[in-house]
């Protein structure tokens, strides 16, 4: 653009003066960028260490990163006792549990504990049959005893008050026997549970299978 000079002197070109450029700001820590500035956080490096960026802390089993190396991701150190490179694995299941409910009995209740014992065995039993190798076995080992033993005892049970209307019916029963021949069954039976349960236990904890050769075998293999 140009303007005429009043006086005749010519054309003089007008130009923009020049400005002068700005320095760029340095980033300054916790407070927000400046335009064109990644932002900054936590405190200004130190011994040639990259700033530590805000909210980010180092992983368990992961070391920092370094300056000028990327972060290392792996598992997390193995546990005291275990080589480098060893991890713990979980056990499998031995089917304790179904021989460990067959402690109920021990419920200081007159027969209760017996039935409740032999229920849980056998549905407890038939919950860890869907387990494979010493588990399922085991379990099945359980379920049939646990039924055997249910079965048996509600027989004695019923024909305890069958033996006592019967004989109650022609007057007060004098002595223990006849009448007490069913609660030496029943208290016999029940030891025998005990041990079977028991045993059972020792065997399941330590990876063997416990068979009762004697229980009903409701569940085959």
């Amino acid at each position: 653009m140009s303007t005429n000079d009043p006086q005749g002197q010519g054309l003089q070109p007008e130009f923009p003066q020049p400005q002068q450029p700005q320095q760029p700001q340095q980033p300054q820590y916790g407070r927000p960028p400046q335009y064109g500035q990644p932002p900054q956080y936590g405190q200004p490096p130190q011994n040639g260490q990259p700033p530590q960026q805000y909210g980010q802390q180092p992983q368990y089993g992961q070391q920092p990163p370094q300056y000028g190396q990327p972060p290392q991701f792996g598992y997390p150190a193995p546990p005291a006792g275990y080589p480098a490179g060893a991890y713990p694995i979980a056990a499998p299941p031995k089917g304790l549990l179904p021989w460990a409910l067959g402690l109920l009995i021990l419920i200081p209740f007159p027969f209760v504990g017996g039935i409740a014992s032999g229920v849980a065995m056998a549905v407890s039993g038939g919950a860890s049959r869907r387990a494979g190798g010493v588990a399922r076995e085991n379990a099945r080992q359980a379920l049939n005893w646990g039924l055997t033993y249910l079965l048996v005892s509600t027989v004695l049970l019923i024909s305890h008050f069958v033996l006592l209307f019967v004989l109650s019916s022609n007057g007060p029963i004098s002595g223990f026997f006849p009448f007490g021949t069913v609660i030496l069954l029943y208290i016999a039976v029940g030891i025998l549970h005990l041990v079977v349960v028991i045993v059972g236990m020792v065997r399941a904890s330590a990876g063997k299978v416990m068979r009762v050769p004697f229980a009903i075998p409701y569940l085959r293999p």
